[in-house]
Protein backbone atom coordinates (compact mmCIF):
# COMPACT_ATOMS: atom_id res chain seq x y z
CA UNK A 1 0.00 0.00 0.00
CA UNK A 2 1.46 3.38 -0.88
CA UNK A 3 0.18 6.58 0.50
CA UNK A 4 0.99 10.19 -0.58
CA UNK A 5 0.40 12.96 2.24
CA UNK A 6 1.68 16.68 2.90
CA UNK A 7 1.88 17.60 6.75
CA UNK A 8 -0.22 20.37 8.30
CA UNK A 9 0.04 22.11 11.38
CA UNK A 10 -0.59 25.03 13.82
CA UNK A 11 1.79 26.82 16.37
CA UNK A 12 -0.34 29.86 18.72
CA UNK A 13 1.86 32.30 20.92
CA UNK A 14 -0.41 34.61 22.89
CA UNK A 15 0.75 38.08 23.81
CA UNK A 16 -0.94 40.97 25.80
CA UNK A 17 -1.98 42.74 22.76
CA UNK A 18 -1.08 40.94 19.88
CA UNK A 19 -0.07 37.36 18.16
CA UNK A 20 3.09 36.94 16.57
CA UNK A 21 3.18 33.04 14.79
CA UNK A 22 6.50 31.21 13.50
CA UNK A 23 5.55 28.81 10.79
CA UNK A 24 4.52 25.50 12.57
CA UNK A 25 5.37 22.21 10.93
CA UNK A 26 3.04 22.35 7.71
CA UNK A 27 3.11 21.17 3.67
CA UNK A 28 7.06 22.10 3.94
CA UNK A 29 8.17 19.10 1.91
CA UNK A 30 7.43 16.94 -0.54
CA UNK A 31 7.03 12.95 0.93
CA UNK A 32 5.90 9.60 -0.16
CA UNK A 33 4.74 7.49 2.89
CA UNK A 34 4.81 3.85 2.31
CA UNK A 35 3.57 1.33 4.72
CA UNK A 36 6.23 -1.88 4.99
CA UNK A 37 5.60 -6.01 5.36
CA UNK A 38 7.19 -5.59 8.66
CA UNK A 39 5.95 -4.55 12.09
CA UNK A 40 9.26 -4.14 14.10
CA UNK A 41 12.32 -2.15 13.10
CA UNK A 42 16.16 -1.74 14.70
CA UNK A 43 17.98 0.71 11.64
CA UNK A 44 17.05 2.13 8.75
CA UNK A 45 20.19 2.36 5.92
CA UNK A 46 20.31 3.32 2.39
CA UNK A 47 23.07 2.82 -0.34
CA UNK A 48 22.69 4.02 -4.02
CA UNK A 49 19.60 1.79 -5.29
CA UNK A 50 18.06 0.92 -1.97
CA UNK A 51 16.96 1.47 1.22
CA UNK A 52 17.21 -1.14 4.11
CA UNK A 53 15.36 -1.40 7.03
CA UNK A 54 16.04 -4.48 9.71
CA UNK A 55 13.24 -6.18 11.30
CA UNK A 56 14.05 -8.18 14.42
CA UNK A 57 10.62 -9.18 15.42
CA UNK A 58 10.21 -10.85 12.11
CA UNK A 59 13.68 -11.55 11.34
CA UNK A 60 13.97 -9.97 8.16
CA UNK A 61 15.33 -6.78 6.78
CA UNK A 62 13.22 -5.25 3.74
CA UNK A 63 14.77 -3.77 0.27
CA UNK A 64 12.57 -0.88 -1.48
CA UNK A 65 14.04 1.06 -3.87
CA UNK A 66 14.52 5.10 -3.81
CA UNK A 67 10.54 5.44 -4.54
CA UNK A 68 9.39 2.88 -1.48
CA UNK A 69 8.83 0.17 -3.94
CA UNK A 70 9.47 -3.12 -1.96
CA UNK A 71 11.98 -5.37 -3.85
CA UNK A 72 12.10 -8.19 -1.19
CA UNK A 73 11.72 -9.19 2.04
CA UNK A 74 15.00 -11.11 2.92
CA UNK A 75 13.68 -13.81 5.47
CA UNK A 76 15.41 -15.99 7.69
CA UNK A 77 18.06 -13.24 9.38
CA UNK A 78 17.35 -14.54 12.86
CA UNK A 79 16.73 -11.30 15.09
CA UNK A 80 18.45 -8.42 12.27
CA UNK A 81 19.80 -5.88 14.05
CA UNK A 82 22.33 -3.56 12.78
CA UNK A 83 24.05 -3.04 9.56
CA UNK A 84 26.49 -2.02 7.71
CA UNK A 85 27.55 -2.02 3.79
CA UNK A 86 30.68 -2.69 2.15
CA UNK A 87 32.32 0.26 0.61
CA UNK A 88 31.19 -0.80 -3.33
CA UNK A 89 27.57 -1.37 -1.76
CA UNK A 90 28.01 -5.04 -3.20
CA UNK A 91 27.21 -6.67 0.34
CA UNK A 92 24.91 -5.82 2.97
CA UNK A 93 26.38 -7.05 6.71
CA UNK A 94 23.13 -7.81 8.96
CA UNK A 95 23.87 -8.85 13.00
CA UNK A 96 21.46 -11.90 14.12
CA UNK A 97 21.91 -12.03 17.81
CA UNK A 98 19.45 -14.75 18.06
CA UNK A 99 21.92 -16.69 15.39
CA UNK A 100 24.93 -16.09 17.28
CA UNK A 101 26.20 -14.64 13.64
CA UNK A 102 26.38 -12.02 10.48
CA UNK A 103 24.72 -12.39 7.60
CA UNK A 104 26.06 -11.18 4.51
CA UNK A 105 23.93 -10.41 1.69
CA UNK A 106 24.47 -9.98 -2.20
CA UNK A 107 22.83 -6.65 -2.72
CA UNK A 108 22.03 -7.13 -5.90
CA UNK A 109 20.20 -10.31 -6.16
CA UNK A 110 19.12 -9.74 -2.07
CA UNK A 111 20.39 -13.66 -1.39
CA UNK A 112 22.14 -14.45 1.53
CA UNK A 113 25.85 -15.79 0.42
CA UNK A 114 27.33 -16.19 3.37
CA UNK A 115 27.06 -16.65 7.55
CA UNK A 116 29.98 -16.06 9.66
CA UNK A 117 28.96 -17.66 13.31
CA UNK A 118 30.69 -15.48 16.25
CA UNK A 119 29.98 -18.05 19.41
CA UNK A 120 27.90 -18.98 21.55
CA UNK A 121 26.00 -16.49 23.55
CA UNK A 122 27.51 -13.40 21.75
CA UNK A 123 24.39 -11.79 20.32
CA UNK A 124 25.94 -9.32 17.77
CA UNK A 125 24.41 -6.24 17.75
CA UNK A 126 25.78 -2.65 15.96
CA UNK A 127 28.16 -3.48 12.99
CA UNK A 128 31.37 -1.65 11.32
CA UNK A 129 33.45 -1.61 8.33
CA UNK A 130 36.76 -0.48 8.48
CA UNK A 131 40.62 -1.72 8.40
CA UNK A 132 39.18 -4.70 6.27
CA UNK A 133 37.70 -6.06 8.89
CA UNK A 134 33.74 -5.93 9.87
CA UNK A 135 33.59 -4.98 13.71
CA UNK A 136 30.75 -5.95 15.88
CA UNK A 137 29.73 -5.55 18.91
CA UNK A 138 27.80 -8.65 21.00
CA UNK A 139 27.55 -9.38 24.95
CA UNK A 140 30.87 -10.63 25.95
CA UNK A 141 30.01 -11.70 29.50
CA UNK A 142 26.97 -11.73 31.69
CA UNK A 143 28.20 -8.23 32.77
CA UNK A 144 29.92 -6.98 30.15
CA UNK A 145 29.98 -6.10 26.26
CA UNK A 146 32.37 -6.08 23.71
CA UNK A 147 33.56 -5.48 20.31
CA UNK A 148 34.82 -8.50 17.51
CA UNK A 149 36.04 -8.56 14.27
CA UNK A 150 35.51 -10.53 11.28
CA UNK A 151 38.00 -10.65 8.06
CA UNK A 152 35.41 -10.78 5.97
CA UNK A 153 37.99 -10.28 2.83
CA UNK A 154 39.86 -13.37 3.62
CA UNK A 155 38.66 -16.59 1.84
CA UNK A 156 38.83 -18.20 4.99
CA UNK A 157 37.21 -15.78 7.56
CA UNK A 158 37.97 -15.29 10.93
CA UNK A 159 36.54 -14.24 13.95
CA UNK A 160 38.19 -12.43 17.09
CA UNK A 161 37.19 -11.33 20.23
CA UNK A 162 37.39 -8.89 23.12
CA UNK A 163 40.22 -10.05 25.16
CA UNK A 164 39.41 -7.26 27.78
CA UNK A 165 35.66 -6.51 27.27
CA UNK A 166 34.92 -2.66 28.66
CA UNK A 167 31.39 -1.69 28.03
CA UNK A 168 28.44 -1.90 30.24
CA UNK A 169 26.24 -2.78 27.23
CA UNK A 170 26.94 -3.80 23.74
CA UNK A 171 28.09 -0.45 22.18
CA UNK A 172 26.93 1.70 18.90
CA UNK A 173 29.79 2.00 16.12
CA UNK A 174 30.71 3.86 13.15
CA UNK A 175 33.34 4.64 10.71
CA UNK A 176 34.08 6.69 8.04
CA UNK A 177 35.96 6.70 4.54
CA UNK A 178 38.23 9.70 5.59
CA UNK A 179 39.65 8.18 8.85
CA UNK A 180 39.92 4.43 7.39
CA UNK A 181 41.91 3.09 10.53
CA UNK A 182 39.55 4.97 13.18
CA UNK A 183 36.36 2.72 15.03
CA UNK A 184 34.25 4.81 17.29
CA UNK A 185 32.04 3.02 19.88
CA UNK A 186 29.87 4.76 22.45
CA UNK A 187 27.53 2.82 25.21
CA UNK A 188 24.19 2.27 24.42
CA UNK A 189 22.32 1.64 27.94
CA UNK A 190 22.41 3.32 30.90
CA UNK A 191 25.82 4.27 31.23
CA UNK A 192 28.45 6.54 30.00
CA UNK A 193 31.45 6.22 27.95
CA UNK A 194 32.70 6.58 24.10
CA UNK A 195 35.57 5.48 22.48
CA UNK A 196 38.08 5.92 19.70
CA UNK A 197 39.99 2.74 18.08
CA UNK A 198 43.19 2.79 16.01
CA UNK A 199 42.09 -0.75 14.19
CA UNK A 200 45.01 -0.32 11.11
CA UNK A 201 47.36 -3.20 13.05
CA UNK A 202 43.65 -5.50 13.05
CA UNK A 203 43.19 -4.57 17.12
CA UNK A 204 41.33 -1.96 18.41
CA UNK A 205 43.91 0.31 20.14
CA UNK A 206 42.36 2.70 22.02
CA UNK A 207 43.41 6.33 21.39
CA UNK A 208 40.60 8.98 22.79
CA UNK A 209 37.74 8.33 25.48
CA UNK A 210 35.55 10.38 27.15
CA UNK A 211 32.66 10.61 29.80
CA UNK A 212 30.49 13.33 28.51
CA UNK A 213 28.31 11.09 26.57
CA UNK A 214 26.33 7.92 26.84
CA UNK A 215 23.05 5.68 26.38
CA UNK A 216 23.79 6.69 22.68
CA UNK A 217 20.94 5.73 20.20
CA UNK A 218 22.72 6.44 17.25
CA UNK A 219 25.84 7.63 15.87
CA UNK A 220 27.72 8.81 12.47
CA UNK A 221 30.93 9.91 11.65
CA UNK A 222 31.29 12.67 9.06
CA UNK A 223 33.09 11.52 5.52
CA UNK A 224 35.57 13.94 6.23
CA UNK A 225 36.86 11.89 9.50
CA UNK A 226 36.73 15.03 11.60
CA UNK A 227 33.90 14.78 13.87
CA UNK A 228 31.51 12.12 14.87
CA UNK A 229 27.81 13.12 15.71
CA UNK A 230 25.88 11.36 18.41
CA UNK A 231 21.83 11.36 19.26
CA UNK A 232 21.38 10.58 22.58
CA UNK A 233 17.74 11.01 24.16
CA UNK A 234 18.65 12.46 27.66
CA UNK A 235 19.62 15.80 25.95
CA UNK A 236 18.15 18.50 24.42
CA UNK A 237 20.12 18.81 21.49
CA UNK A 238 22.61 16.68 19.25
CA UNK A 239 26.00 16.59 20.29
CA UNK A 240 28.80 17.22 17.96
CA UNK A 241 33.03 15.78 19.24
CA UNK A 242 35.96 16.14 17.65
CA UNK A 243 37.53 12.42 16.48
CA UNK A 244 41.04 13.24 17.52
CA UNK A 245 40.72 13.60 21.32
CA UNK A 246 36.65 13.88 21.57
CA UNK A 247 36.61 17.36 22.82
CA UNK A 248 33.24 18.44 22.61
CA UNK A 249 32.13 20.78 19.80
CA UNK A 250 29.82 22.85 18.71
CA UNK A 251 26.11 21.22 19.03
CA UNK A 252 23.01 20.81 16.89
CA UNK A 253 20.33 22.76 18.93
CA UNK A 254 17.33 20.36 17.96
CA UNK A 255 15.01 20.01 20.96
CA UNK A 256 14.34 16.85 23.01
CA UNK A 257 14.97 13.51 22.74
CA UNK A 258 17.36 13.11 20.47
CA UNK A 259 17.46 9.13 18.13
CA UNK A 260 18.84 9.57 15.04
CA UNK A 261 21.21 10.98 12.72
CA UNK A 262 22.70 9.97 9.40
CA UNK A 263 25.17 12.11 6.84
CA UNK A 264 25.61 11.95 3.01
CA UNK A 265 28.48 11.89 1.21
CA UNK A 266 28.72 15.74 0.50
CA UNK A 267 28.88 16.04 4.81
CA UNK A 268 25.14 17.49 4.68
CA UNK A 269 23.68 16.16 8.01
CA UNK A 270 20.27 15.15 9.40
CA UNK A 271 19.55 14.61 12.53
CA UNK A 272 16.65 13.54 14.14
CA UNK A 273 14.05 13.25 16.87
CA UNK A 274 11.68 11.49 18.90
CA UNK A 275 8.88 14.14 19.08
CA UNK A 276 5.29 13.94 18.96
CA UNK A 277 5.13 17.33 17.65
CA UNK A 278 7.11 20.02 15.74
CA UNK A 279 9.64 19.05 13.55
CA UNK A 280 10.91 15.37 13.08
CA UNK A 281 14.16 15.68 11.06
CA UNK A 282 16.63 18.81 11.11
CA UNK A 283 18.98 19.32 7.86
CA UNK A 284 22.26 21.02 8.21
CA UNK A 285 24.88 22.26 5.43
CA UNK A 286 28.22 21.04 6.21
CA UNK A 287 30.12 22.91 8.90
CA UNK A 288 26.69 24.99 10.02
CA UNK A 289 25.03 24.60 13.39
CA UNK A 290 21.98 26.33 12.38
CA UNK A 291 19.55 23.91 10.32
CA UNK A 292 18.89 24.70 6.51
CA UNK A 293 15.50 22.70 6.49
CA UNK A 294 13.36 21.26 9.22
CA UNK A 295 10.77 18.15 8.58
CA UNK A 296 7.86 17.50 10.19
CA UNK A 297 6.47 13.81 9.50
CA UNK A 298 2.80 13.74 8.47
CA UNK A 299 0.91 12.57 12.10
CA UNK A 300 2.56 13.21 15.31
CA UNK A 301 1.53 10.27 16.99
CA UNK A 302 3.87 8.00 15.08
CA UNK A 303 7.53 8.92 16.41
CA UNK A 304 10.55 8.49 14.23
CA UNK A 305 12.48 5.67 15.38
CA UNK A 306 15.48 5.23 16.81
CA UNK A 307 18.27 4.64 13.79
CA UNK A 308 15.45 5.74 11.11
CA UNK A 309 16.92 8.15 9.39
CA UNK A 310 19.12 7.66 5.94
CA UNK A 311 20.48 10.05 3.11
CA UNK A 312 20.76 8.43 -0.18
CA UNK A 313 24.53 8.54 -0.77
CA UNK A 314 24.01 11.68 -3.39
CA UNK A 315 22.23 13.63 -0.78
CA UNK A 316 19.21 13.60 -3.53
CA UNK A 317 17.05 12.10 -1.03
CA UNK A 318 16.31 11.32 2.52
CA UNK A 319 14.30 8.43 4.47
CA UNK A 320 12.54 8.08 7.70
CA UNK A 321 11.10 5.60 9.69
CA UNK A 322 7.98 5.99 11.64
CA UNK A 323 5.97 3.09 13.34
CA UNK A 324 1.91 3.68 14.50
CA UNK A 325 1.85 1.84 17.40
CA UNK A 326 -0.68 -0.61 15.85
CA UNK A 327 0.75 -1.40 12.30
CA UNK A 328 3.16 -1.91 9.89
CA UNK A 329 6.52 0.24 10.03
CA UNK A 330 5.99 3.16 7.83
CA UNK A 331 9.07 4.39 5.28
CA UNK A 332 8.68 7.99 4.53
CA UNK A 333 10.88 9.24 1.21
CA UNK A 334 11.57 13.13 1.15
CA UNK A 335 12.57 13.91 -1.94
CA UNK A 336 13.29 18.06 -1.83
CA UNK A 337 15.69 18.04 0.51
CA UNK A 338 17.81 20.36 -1.32
CA UNK A 339 15.26 23.37 -0.74
CA UNK A 340 15.81 25.92 2.33
CA UNK A 341 13.12 26.70 4.62
CA UNK A 342 10.14 29.31 4.14
CA UNK A 343 10.09 30.79 7.88
CA UNK A 344 6.62 32.83 8.13
CA UNK A 345 6.27 35.14 11.27
CA UNK A 346 3.07 36.99 11.84
CA UNK A 347 1.99 39.48 13.99
CA UNK A 348 -1.89 40.30 14.83
CA UNK A 349 -4.56 41.54 18.03
CA UNK A 350 -5.27 39.36 20.14
CA UNK A 351 -9.01 41.12 19.36
CA UNK A 352 -10.81 43.50 17.78
CA UNK A 353 -14.67 44.72 18.23
CA UNK A 354 -16.74 43.66 15.63
CA UNK A 355 -17.24 45.99 12.41
CA UNK A 356 -13.41 46.63 12.94
CA UNK A 357 -10.73 45.56 10.12
CA UNK A 358 -7.95 42.94 11.47
CA UNK A 359 -4.64 43.65 10.18
CA UNK A 360 -1.77 41.30 10.46
CA UNK A 361 1.67 42.11 9.43
CA UNK A 362 4.26 39.48 9.06
CA UNK A 363 7.78 38.52 7.69
CA UNK A 364 9.13 35.90 5.05
CA UNK A 365 12.50 34.58 6.03
CA UNK A 366 14.95 31.78 4.97
CA UNK A 367 18.41 31.01 4.82
CA UNK A 368 18.52 31.86 1.35
CA UNK A 369 17.60 34.65 -0.69
CA UNK A 370 14.04 34.62 -2.48
CA UNK A 371 13.33 35.26 -5.88
CA UNK A 372 11.92 38.87 -6.91
CA UNK A 373 8.00 39.47 -7.05
CA UNK A 374 7.38 36.68 -4.19
CA UNK A 375 3.84 36.58 -2.90
CA UNK A 376 2.13 34.94 0.04
CA UNK A 377 -1.32 33.64 -0.10
CA UNK A 378 -4.11 34.22 2.40
CA UNK A 379 -7.14 32.15 3.54
CA UNK A 380 -9.61 32.58 6.19
CA UNK A 381 -11.51 29.61 7.48
CA UNK A 382 -9.69 27.48 4.68
CA UNK A 383 -11.11 30.36 1.63
CA UNK A 384 -8.80 32.42 0.03
CA UNK A 385 -9.39 36.01 0.46
CA UNK A 386 -5.87 37.41 -0.57
CA UNK A 387 -2.55 37.12 -2.53
CA UNK A 388 -0.40 40.15 -0.77
CA UNK A 389 3.19 41.03 -2.33
CA UNK A 390 6.46 40.62 -0.48
CA UNK A 391 8.67 43.53 -0.07
CA UNK A 392 12.38 42.70 -0.73
CA UNK A 393 12.76 42.64 3.30
CA UNK A 394 10.49 39.58 3.39
CA UNK A 395 8.10 41.93 4.75
CA UNK A 396 3.83 41.77 4.02
CA UNK A 397 0.88 43.49 5.50
CA UNK A 398 -2.69 42.64 4.73
CA UNK A 399 -6.23 44.21 6.11
CA UNK A 400 -9.63 42.40 6.61
CA UNK A 401 -13.05 42.82 7.82
CA UNK A 402 -14.28 39.95 9.30
CA UNK A 403 -18.28 39.10 8.52
CA UNK A 404 -20.80 40.28 11.33
CA UNK A 405 -21.55 37.00 12.52
CA UNK A 406 -17.73 35.49 13.48
CA UNK A 407 -16.48 36.03 16.73
CA UNK A 408 -13.15 34.46 16.10
CA UNK A 409 -11.07 34.62 12.61
CA UNK A 410 -8.29 32.08 11.59
CA UNK A 411 -5.60 33.46 9.28
CA UNK A 412 -3.68 31.27 7.20
CA UNK A 413 -0.72 32.45 5.29
CA UNK A 414 1.18 30.18 3.01
CA UNK A 415 4.49 30.33 0.16
CA UNK A 416 4.07 28.26 -2.31
CA UNK A 417 7.54 27.52 -2.73
CA UNK A 418 10.24 27.76 -5.21
CA UNK A 419 13.06 26.07 -7.10
CA UNK A 420 15.21 26.69 -3.89
CA UNK A 421 12.35 26.94 -1.06
CA UNK A 422 10.53 24.57 0.24
CA UNK A 423 6.90 25.60 0.92
CA UNK A 424 5.96 27.51 4.28
CA UNK A 425 2.67 28.33 6.83
CA UNK A 426 2.12 30.10 9.40
CA UNK A 427 -1.41 30.30 10.82
CA UNK A 428 -3.49 33.48 13.33
CA UNK A 429 -6.00 33.77 15.88
CA UNK A 430 -8.18 36.77 16.62
CA UNK A 431 -11.24 36.97 18.67
CA UNK A 432 -13.54 39.03 17.74
CA UNK A 433 -15.66 41.00 20.43
CA UNK A 434 -18.63 42.92 21.54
Amino acid sequence: MRIRRFAAGTALATLAASVTLLAAPGPAQALDSVVLPVTSHWQTLADSRHVYVSAPGQGAVVATDHDGEVIKTVEGLDGARGMTLAADESRLYVALPDADAIAEIDTTTLIETRRFPTGTDTEPENLALVGGRLWFSYQATVVYGGIGSVTVAEATPAVELDDDPVWYAKPRLASSPGAPDRLVAADSEGSLGMRVYDVESGSAEEIAYTEAVGSVNDLAVTPDGRSVITARGGTYYHQRWALSDLAEEAPYDTGAYPNAVSIAQNGTVAVGLDASSGWDIFIYRPGEVTPFRTIALPNGSMDLLRRGVAWAPDGSRLFGTRFPHSGEVILDIITDVHKANSDIALTAPETRPHGQPVTVSGNLTSLLPFPQGKVVTVTRFNEPIATVDVEPDGSFLFTDLPLDYMRYVEYVVTYAGDDTHAPGRATTTVEIID
